[in-house]
């Protein structure tokens, strides 16, 4: 679970990270629901990892975070 749970905030902080470079900006709504999603995902980790998850996500170049996403969930 905790490994999903990284996943999760690595590739959301890498689509944030993306959309913040191409200045789109998601709708409140959009927004809520990504929260809701992610809260789990939050909850699974401590803070600081939960932090360190995004952080890295962020920091994938946007072919890094393909490569990522199409990677199975098991492959470094």
């Amino acid at each position: 679970a905790q490994a999903q749970a990284v996943r999760a905030l690595r590739l959301a902080g890498a689509a944030a990270a993306l959309r913040a470079a191409l200045g789109a900006i998601p709708s409140p709504a959009a927004q809520t629901l990504l929260e809701r999603r992610l809260s789990s995902a939050r909850q699974a980790l401590d803070e600081d990892a939960a932090a360190m998850a995004w952080s890295e996500g962020q920091a994938l170049s946007l072919d890094e975070a393909v490569a990522y996403a199409l990677a199975a969930p098991g492959d470094p």
